[in-house]
């Protein structure tokens, strides 16, 4: 996102104190402030999640159902780098599904690993988004030549030699599967894919020499309870006994077969000195036969998941293939060295003599709880907590010495919680949890949480906002769908007259003005007409008022000539102007735009009262009041429908901000009729509410986002304070005086205001 220039002053980059939204009241429960962003984007449950610094940036790494890792900016609440994945199946075309992630500092630079379903472990440079290396499973210690070394598995069925003190590679072996003891000497067995043909190969396990031949079956047959394979020879046939490997004959023995049951399966034998030693089979991996078929280190090179991490000089270590092949040894039980409660893994250095390695313990899940820090819980304040994920899809906050709960459950997925991790962003402590309902959630932990009476409010869903004053207070008006209007306190939430029952439709728009010294309020809903309420007695303020536009979908309040006015805006394409004392329109329509007519604000421009108007035809116009005129050319640059319009003040000019279903957010000065500076993006809700007010002394557009209202300097174009985050999505906003914003969501009410950070 580009910063916007407004023409401020050379020291509008200068550091400002952070505004927080926090709750001045509520219609019903009060929110939960810990609550924070939802993290959005993965195709299915969050089963993993972990945390890390990158760049001073806490972040967390999810791992989800979708197959896909995603690395999240914890203050931003975006994506770092395109998702990752793991291997894809060349046969199945299925992509391996992710189990785990976890997070680690190696060399310095924060990684993350990810345990697929198919064994393999990655590893990403969380820097770059990049794969940096992988896991490799153990398959043993051993001598070779004199020195000790380690026999590692690559997810591509590689066999690697290396040496444990150096991390070097000594050898490396595709589409290996399986070693073996021949005549003194460690052999690898390994099977060659070339298009349809399968060279199966005997090697030095130490200098790769090839050791066998390879030849072809041409018949395997059962006699007596012996399986016998005969050979295509260069001269003439042979044939080999699979039990012992031992040879049975030549050309008769082979004559004398035709009595045997035919077991096919068998493609090739391969032949060291004379002696059959291993075999080819037809869709399944070779394998070693007589003598070497029984020793004890021979087999199918499995990867194993228990053998990712092995001992070491008494420390438990993990092995891994670097992005260069270079083997590396980590150290994970190193407990010295934290970064915000995360483990740091240090590399382990020679030890000057040949350790003695061996598989360690069972411990797939624990080696995973320990590098991600989970249970490394911060501190409310009281001393350190744990997070607890329960059956009923929350998240319990417990003290750690007595495990009792710590204030009310975390709240607000609507799946199993899989996973809980912690990180600190901004100073301040924050859980994410991982949830089967597709999303990860985040929570600020040093927030204490105070239950408070429930208040009764609007039963249906809060369509429209106004304020307005009453007897010298200022008091909100909120309309909703169960047909009712409610005033309340701006200041303390409580009732300010008796709810306005009885209203006909649903209220759509809705603004406050004053006629006569009282307060009015001018309602529109689904049809054609305007309704004008007194909100204290609740009496209609004569007949409704027939627009003409056939819908009103839009309405602002203005002054003209020292009289009430409100501009509408219709499905008929054009806006209007009305005198709330004649009940009668003022001038011709406001005609320009080709399409309906959705958003409508008013300001005053050069001493005169201006209206700012936005469309279907993807414009926004700037209308003269007193005229009816239209000033300047339309104001293009959204590629789709213009939903919402707002004016305010940015260092003494006045602007209009408009938001579009294209997603973006754009700045208008209204003196020179030009955009200024970049289109604020990353708002993917085109339908949320939109409204300015203002945090201190900076102007900020509210923005409906879901389930949360987040903030932005219309001076820097950057966030303003935290996003604000709400149990259902947010149905309409209001500024109020001070700075303070009336935010609904589903029939619930809530005050918002700024304080300094």
């Amino acid at each position: 996102m580009s910063e916007t220039s407004t023409g401020a002053p050379d020291d509008v980059n200068a550091p400002l104190p952070e505004p927080r939204w926090t709750v001045q009241w509520a219609d019903g429960p009060v929110p939960d402030e810990r609550r924070l962003r939802p993290l959005i984007g993965h195709g299915g449950p969050v089963r993993s999640v972990a945390t890390a610094v990158v760049d001073g940036r806490p972040v967390a790494v999810s791992g989800g159902r979708d197959n896909t890792v995603r690395v999240w900016d914890l203050a931003t609440g975006e994506q770092l780098h395109e998702p990752v994945t793991g291997r894809t199946d060349p046969v199945s075309s299925m992509t391996a599904e992710v189990l785990s992630v976890a997070t680690a500092v190696a060399d310095g630079r924060p990684v993350a690993f990810s345990l697929h379903d198919d064994d393999s472990v990655l590893v990403w440079d969380l820097a770059t988004g990049r794969a940096a290396g992988e896991f490799v499973a153990l398959v043993e210690s051993t001598v070779l030549d004199g020195r000790r070394v380690l026999l590692t598995l690559g997810s591509d069925r590689t066999l690697y030699v290396g040496d444990p003190l150096t991390g070097r590679r000594v050898a490396a072996h595709p589409s290996a599967t399986g070693i073996a003891l021949l005549d003194g000497r460690r052999v690898v067995l390994t099977v060659d894919d070339v298009d349809v043909e399968r060279t199966v190969r005997v090697r030095d396990l130490g200098t790769g020499e090839q050791l066998a031949r390879s030849l072809e079956v041409v018949r395997t047959v059962e006699i007596d309870g012996r399986v016998l394979a005969v050979t295509a020879g260069e001269a003439d046939q042979e044939v080999w006994d699979l039990a012992t490997g031992e040879p049975v004959g030549t050309s008769p023995a082979a004559a004398a077969l035709s009595g045997g049951v035919d077991r096919p399966g068998v493609t090739t034998v391969t032949v060291v000195h004379g002696r059959a030693v291993a075999v080819g089979l037809d869709g399944e991996e070779p394998r070693f036969i007589g003598p070497l078929a029984l020793d004890r280190r021979n087999g199918a090179l499995v990867r194993s998941r228990a053998r990712e991490t092995a001992v070491l000089d008494g420390r438990t270590v993990a092995l891994t293939a670097e992005a260069d092949g270079t083997l590396r040894i980590w150290d994970v039980t190193d407990d010295r060295q934290r970064v915000n409660g995360m483990r740091v893994i240090v590399a382990v250095g020679a030890s000057g003599t040949a350790p003695a390695l061996r598989p360690g313990p069972e411990q797939d899940g624990d080696l995973w709880h320990r590098i991600s820090g989970r249970g490394d819980g911060p501190s409310d304040g009281g001393g350190p907590v744990l997070l607890t994920a329960e059956r009923d899809d929350t998240v319990v906050v417990r003290d750690r010495a007595t495990g009792k709960p710590v204030g009310p459950p975390l709240t607000g997925h609507t799946g199993k919680v899989l996973d809980v991790a912690t990180a600190v962003v901004g100073g301040r402590h924050v859980a994410v949890t991982a949830s089967a309902d597709h999303t990860l959630r985040t929570w600020d932990l040093t927030h204490v949480h105070a239950d408070a009476p429930s208040r009764t409010g609007h039963t249906g869903t809060v369509s429209a906002i106004t304020t307005a004053v009453l007897d010298g207070a200022p008091v909100v008006v909120t309309a909703g769908a169960d047909h009712t209007l409610r005033v309340r306190d701006l200041r303390t939430g409580r009732p300010a007259a008796a709810p306005v029952t009885g209203l006909e439709g649903e209220v759509t728009a809705m603004v406050a003005s004053v006629m006569d010294g009282r307060p009015v309020v001018v309602t529109a809903g689904p049809g054609d007409s305007l309704h004008l309420l007194d909100p204290v007695s609740g009496k209609h303020l004569g007949e409704p008022v027939t627009s003409d536009h056939g819908r009103v979908l839009a309405l602002a309040g203005a002054t003209l000539d020292d009289r009430p006015v409100v501009v509408t805006a219709g499905a008929d394409r054009t806006a209007a102007i009305w005198d709330l004392a004649t009940r009668r329109r003022v001038g011709e329509p406001l005609t320009g735009h080709t399409s309906r007519v959705t958003a409508v604000a008013t300001a005053e421009l050069a001493g005169r009262p201006v209206a700012v108007t936005g469309s279907w035809d993807k414009t926004v116009r700037l209308w003269d009041l007193a005229t009816g005129r239209q000033i300047g050319a339309p104001l293009t640059g959204h590629t789709d429908w213009v939903t919402s319009v707002a004016t305010t003040l940015v260092d003494g000019r006045p602007v209009a901000v408009s938001r579009s279903r294209d997603q973006t957010v754009r700045l208008w000065d209204l003196a020179t009729m030009r955009e200024t500076g970049e289109p604020l993006t990353g708002h993917t809700d085109p339908n949320g509410p939109m409204v300015v007010t203002v945090a201190g002394a900076r102007p900020v557009v509210a923005i409906g986002q879901g389930q949360a209202v987040r903030f932005r300097d219309l001076a820097t174009g950057r966030e303003a304070g935290n996003e604000y985050a709400l149990p259902l999505p947010v149905t309409a906003l209001g500024a109020a005086p001070d700075g303070r914003l009336v935010v609904a969501c589903g029939p619930e009410v809530t005050v918002l205001c700024p304080v300094a950070g």
